[in-house]
């Protein structure tokens, strides 16, 4: 009957524009600011944004990275502007949708000009120095509460923002206007090696560690999707060598 080889045919046209539009890609948005070897500017990206690429390529999705200030990264996010950011603690935002597995693994680690004897010894040792913080920041404890406490204090936590906070704050330390300052880790050790600035700093102590992680939108529909496909992803390049291989590009070791 050809008036229903017609519709035969134009149900399959149907079916198949809707499998189409079902295996489109997703454009996931990616923010933070400069924090490698997490994530860079640039090129490399940061082997966490490299990670994340790898994860959701496989699955048919495409990531879009590009840095912002970590406030307005996490405001973005927590409104649904963009998918999902990088280098967030359950602490930063409690309703940011967190996959179970992390991206690596933060601190709070103190910085002085070479010669400065101070070192951190507990809240009470902060009050000695004027800190250099970044806005939006959330910090181990009990250094979180300090600044909490000393934020209108100019003469014990100074501030800044942008893209790019760490170089500044390097600058203000090499500059006399602050006495230390704080990053994690891992994030100071690539940050002094890239400016070649190891020979003037030292290393002042620090807190212990906690989980990161790539956390997506509250708002996002496929937030949770996307947070078990991450989960998924992550484990099988451990299981398979493929994220050794972007740890060992960056100098970093898996943190499991």
């Amino acid at each position: 009957m050809p008036g229903m080889n017609k519709l035969v045919a134009a149900l399959f046209v149907l079916v198949w524009a809707l499998a189409a539009g079902g295996a489109r890609a997703d454009v996931i948005t990616l923010r933070a600011d400069e924090w490698c070897p997490f994530d860079c500017s640039g090129q490399p990206e940061g082997y966490g944004v490299e990670v994340t690429k790898a994860i959701f390529a496989k699955a048919g999705h495409r990531v879009e990275f590009a840095l912002s200030p970590w406030s307005r990264s996490l405001e973005d996010c927590l409104r649904g502007a963009v998918t999902a950011v990088i280098g967030a603690a359950p602490v930063d935002s409690p309703d940011l949708v967190f996959p179970h597995l992390p991206i690596g693994v933060w601190d709070t680690t103190f910085l002085v000009r070479r010669n400065d004897p101070w070192r951190f010894d507990g809240v009470a040792s902060l009050s000695r120095v004027k800190l250099g913080g970044i806005i939006g920041y959330i910090y181990m404890e009990p250094v979180a509460s300090y600044m909490d406490a000393n934020r209108n204090r100019r003469d014990r936590v100074d501030l800044v923002g942008g893209r790019t906070p760490l170089d500044v704050n390097l600058r203000k330390l090499l500059g006399g206007r602050i006495d230390a300052t704080m990053e994690s880790r891992a994030v100071l050790e690539y940050k002094l090696k890239e400016m070649g600035l190891a020979d003037q700093v030292e290393f002042a102590g620090g807190t212990e560690s906690g989980p990161i992680y790539v956390a997506f939108s509250p708002k996002h529909p496929k937030s949770r999707e996307y947070a078990r496909l991450f989960d998924r992803g992550l484990a099988e390049m451990r299981a398979s060598g493929e994220l050794k291989a972007i740890l060992d590009r960056y100098g970093v070791r898996d943190w499991q």
